[in-house]
């Protein structure tokens, strides 16, 4: 008989867990109260990112947007901005679609209903159980990297997890387990655990609160379960770059959407080889930096030399980006130079404003390398 057809363990197992979670859990912001928003924003900041690194921009964030209607009323390149260095930015986009949803669908109040919540931009089954549980203590069942790593030792799934019928049963024994008292209590526990004990390697058995109902342990099997498919290699991506300086001013260009960070600004940049993350779309294949300058902005530049290259990793790729000096061609009676006539939104951006614009990770980085050495780019000490 498998661990879940029995009553006993299931009550064994919620009953342990949510003792330990009474006195370990974490003192994060979101849970200072049921705020169905506060959730929502955490949920949406937490996919794929730690929460140690989320703490500061939950709180910025609903320090800026502090409910539902307020976040509504803003616009995008706001939202973003705020949620800058975070990553996943579709995310952002996402949860400022909800947000809009609510408002204009449901009275500007979080809906109790799990199919109203699935519905909503970004909330897929997951989501809607953590927001509908922790807010409402609805018995709805969560599955996510720390649950379904738990919920998988203690059952021995032996299938990748990743698969329909090991995954479906996952999510039956997450069902069953929540079916009890303080849903929204359980759930967080399950996933504390997996964050703070039941670790992917190495798990914390001897101090885990129900070791003696997972049935991975008894056969042997927590380094071999959870079993996940193998990972893919990082695509190589390189991209160059031109700090185009005139009169102490900076060239920027807002790039335009569709695409990964649609609406942010950056140095002109263009793709060289391998697959564009981006999906710039438009520059052609492996254009040089010069036209390529000249094709986003409208203005011809003369590239210089290479001051700062910095890596960095987005989704399934590894990008290397060379960043370029480079002044604009002179211009017949020193005539003023106005971009605009290219592809992209351009504009000339004193160096203090750089730190306004809403830019991506890479591009804070080449900012602070910038200001660092600002001579080395042309610009005054």
């Amino acid at each position: 008989m498998a661990p879940e057809d029995a009553s006993g363990w299931l009550a064994g197992v919620r009953e342990r867990l949510l003792a330990w979670f009474d006195v370990e859990k974490r003192p994060l912001p979101w849970r200072a109260d049921r705020d169905p928003y506060r959730i929502l924003v955490s949920e949406m900041m937490l996919v794929q990112t730690t929460v140690a690194a989320v703490v500061s921009y939950f709180d910025r964030f609903v320090a800026e947007f502090p409910d539902l209607a307020s976040l509504a009323a803003a616009d995008e390149e706001r939202v973003l901005k705020a949620w800058e260095g975070l990553g996943y930015y579709r995310r952002a986009r996402q949860l400022h679609a909800a947000a809009r949803a609510i408002v204009a669908d449901h009275g500007g109040g979080m809906p109790r209903d799990p199919a109203a919540v699935r519905a909503l931009p970004g909330v897929g089954r997951y989501m809607a159980g953590a927001i509908l549980s922790q807010a409402f203590d609805l018995p709805e069942p969560i599955v996510e990297a720390n649950s379904r790593r738990v919920l998988a030792r203690l059952v021995a799934e032996r299938g990748e997890v990743t698969t329909a019928k090991p995954l479906a049963r996952l999510w039956e024994v997450a069902g069953r387990l929540v079916a009890g008292e303080r849903a929204g209590d359980f759930n967080q526990a399950l996933m504390e655990l997996g964050a703070l004990v039941c670790a992917p390697r190495e798990p914390r058995c001897l101090i885990c609160p129900v070791a003696e109902s997972c049935e991975a342990r008894r056969l042997g099997l927590q380094a071999e379960i959870p079993r996940l498919p193998a990972r893919t290699a990082s695509q190589e991506v390189a991209e160059a770059c031109a700090v185009v300086v005139d009169a102490g001013r900076v060239l920027m260009v807002r790039r335009a959407g569709p695409g990964l960070w649609a609406g942010f600004w950056e140095f002109p940049t263009v793709h060289l080889v391998g697959p564009d993350p981006a999906g710039r779309g438009g520059l052609g294949p492996s254009i040089d930096l010069e036209r390529g300058v000249e094709r986003l902005t409208g203005v011809e530049i003369v590239v210089g030399s290479l001051v700062h290259s910095l890596s960095y990793g987005v989704t399934r790729y590894r990008v290397r980006l060379d960043a370029h000096a480079a002044t604009p061609r002179p211009r017949p009676g020193g005539a003023e130079l106005v971009p605009g006539s290219g592809m992209s939104a351009a504009a000339w951006v004193e160096p203090g404003g750089l730190r306004e614009l809403t830019m991506s990770a890479a591009g804070r980085r080449l900012v602070a390398a910038i200001r660092s050495d600002p001579a080395a780019w042309g610009l005054p000490e």
